[in-house]
């Protein structure tokens, strides 16, 4: 079924005056999301995901440079990665979240919707934990709370960056739980952003993998696990393999490079296993299967 698309963005670039030089951190990324989809944004540390989220919410640093075309006019919540520090630890949680609903509805209106929210984001006591304050809450307990303050925004696209990394795996998964249920009865469209693979390939529709600062894989979900076409892709999946078979943390040889010295041509070719000379001489062009894109020379 075709839907017409919630969000597109083209040729997003984003640039910081470093050291006297505009410096890209996102560069040339375009990508789309429809309405009700689950959309994955993977890739190591430092490749420019919350960039590219912190761009959609509106709360990049004042010192950026940006460039883009964006589309469609929707309303964006973002959920963060560190509840306790997102939240105001000398505001009571229920006042938080009363923030966000406006003045769409009169006082005691509001404060009803608001125990509602945290209702629906599965916090026991909601009456009571109303007047409480972040630190009488549990971390998970905090993360909801967000993804409740979220929801008063009544927002067309919900950005969530890496929302579960300070979480334990019991609580991880109870957060993916409720994120894939507000999917399912509100049909609210998430932007994914994480470096957990195990989690991305239960929870997201469609993925999207970067590397200093581009996008060079997209398809479906299901597709990037069981037929990646770029190395990039390849290699997270497989460290992402060895690490849960030896139950440590296992990365990709190498780094990812500064912001001030991506090398020309394919930024992943001085890591890559396949790398031939061609690869540093331009970004290689779009490879297109249906709806599967990559960028290499590797068809």
């Amino acid at each position: 079924m075709q839907y017409d698309r919630l969000l597109d963005v083209n040729d997003l670039t984003i640039k910081y005056n470093i050291e006297g030089n505009l410096v890209p951190v996102v560069d040339r990324v375009s990508f789309y999301i429809e309405p009700g989809e689950i959309v994955a944004l993977v890739g190591e540390s430092g490749c420019g995901k919350t960039q590219v989220a912190l761009s959609l919410a509106g709360l990049l640093n004042k010192t950026a440079h940006v460039k883009h075309q964006v589309s469609n006019d929707i309303k964006t919540a973002m959920i963060f990665q560190d509840p306790l520090n997102a939240l105001n630890p000398v505001m009571k949680v229920g006042k938080q979240i009363l923030e966000g609903i406006g003045k769409r509805t009169g006082e005691r209106s509001k404060k009803n919707e608001v125990i509602s929210l945290l209702e629906q984001v599965g916090i026991d006591e909601p009456e009571k934990r109303y007047n409480q304050y972040p630190h009488e809450f549990s971390g998970g307990m905090r993360q909801r709370a967000l993804i409740a303050m979220a929801l008063a925004q009544e927002p067309d696209l919900l950005i969530a960056d890496e929302p579960t990394t300070a979480l334990d795996v019991t609580i991880q998964a109870q957060i993916i739980d409720l994120l894939r249920k507000l999917n399912e009865k509100r049909g609210l469209s998430i932007l994914f952003i994480s470096h957990d693979l195990s989690l991305v390939k239960s929870f997201a529709h469609r993925t999207m993998v970067m590397y200093a600062g581009r996008i060079v894989e997209s398809a479906p979900t299901d597709i990037i696990f069981s037929q990646p076409k770029h190395p990039y892709t390849k290699s997270l999946l497989q460290v992402a393999s060895l690490a849960k078979e030896n139950d440590s943390f296992i990365t990709i040889n190498g780094s990812v490079p500064d912001p001030r010295h991506y090398p020309s041509g394919c930024p992943f070719y001085p890591r890559c296993d396949v790398v031939e000379d061609v690869c540093s001489n331009a970004f290689p062009k779009m490879i297109s299967d249906q709806n599967h894109y990559w960028n290499c020379i590797l068809e």
